[in-house]
């Protein structure tokens, strides 16, 4: 086989959640150039063409992530049109409390943030399983925050609306321990289950704060932010045919953030 084709998703299905938002677009696009059928699943239709235009290729499936029935309504209908779903890209999440110091987090903020990360990506794996042949790759999106606790000098005044709190550093290091329990509890059954954990991605609207966003920088040795295209290729890598041997694994994007 020629090198390249390892990295083809012709012939394939693949379902991203939160494929509208500041990363999930270029992780879409990653698997739509890579030939596979492309499912986007969220809450918005309206926002969806936003985002894609009215006349892409790519397919939209509604969604409540925080909800089994609804997950598993959205998975029934895409591989009842598709025949299977080969790709899932688990990237939506819900949060809550950030800005908020860690021992200022009500109980609400700390189950609603649990569920909604670790939780919507052990149901959206769960429900997936009937539809996902052998072959299959499933691809969690965690953080780096999930390996590494947050700087804390980069959240000082008057950047604090920003702060990570304890909540979303245990759901997302909780998305790094399920892939690495899936990954050995699919393989089996063909299903590679990997992650992608990224690092300082702030979104344009984050990225207003100044002084925030140069902290990031200065604080990276790569010394810049970022891009969501920078992901591109390591989604491909997981969901491809190229990554055939990678199980289990969390890959970290982030500009050697967390190598210090």
């Amino acid at each position: 086989m020629n090198t390249l084709d390892l990295f083809s998703l012709k012939g394939k299905t693949a379902l991203i959640t939160g494929g509208c938002g500041h990363l999930g677009r270029a992780m879409t696009e990653a698997l739509a150039d890579a030939g596979a059928l492309v499912y986007v699943a969220g809450t918005s239709h309206e926002k969806f063409e936003q985002v894609f235009g009215a006349d892409t290729k790519l397919r939209f499936v509604k969604i409540n992530i925080m909800d089994s029935a609804s997950i598993r309504e959205a998975f029934t209908e895409v591989a009842t049109e598709a025949g299977s779903i080969d790709v899932l890209i688990n990237n939506a999440a819900q949060y809550a409390g950030i800005g908020k110091r860690s021992e200022d987090l009500t109980d609400d903020d700390w189950a609603r943030c649990i569920d909604g990360i670790a939780g919507s990506v052990y149901k959206c794996i769960r429900e997936v399983l009937p539809f996902m042949k052998k072959g299959g790759s499933i691809v969690n999106i965690a953080s780096m925050y999930g390996i590494v606790s947050p700087y804390l000098a980069v959240y000082e005044p008057p950047c604090e609306a920003s702060l990570i709190p304890v909540n979303y550093s245990a759901a997302k290091a909780s998305v790094i321990q399920t892939t690495r329990y899936f990954g050995t509890y699919l393989i089996e059954r063909g299903i590679r289950v990997n992650s992608i954990s990224p690092g300082p991605f702030p979104s344009p609207k984050v990225q207003e704060n100044k002084v925030f966003a140069d902290r990031l920088r200065d604080k990276n040795p790569s010394h810049r932010l970022g891009d969501p295209e920078d992901l591109k290729g390591a989604v491909l890598f997981l969901a491809s045919d190229a990554s055939r041997y990678v199980v289990g694994q969390n890959i970290q994007v982030d500009g050697g953030w967390t190598i210090w």
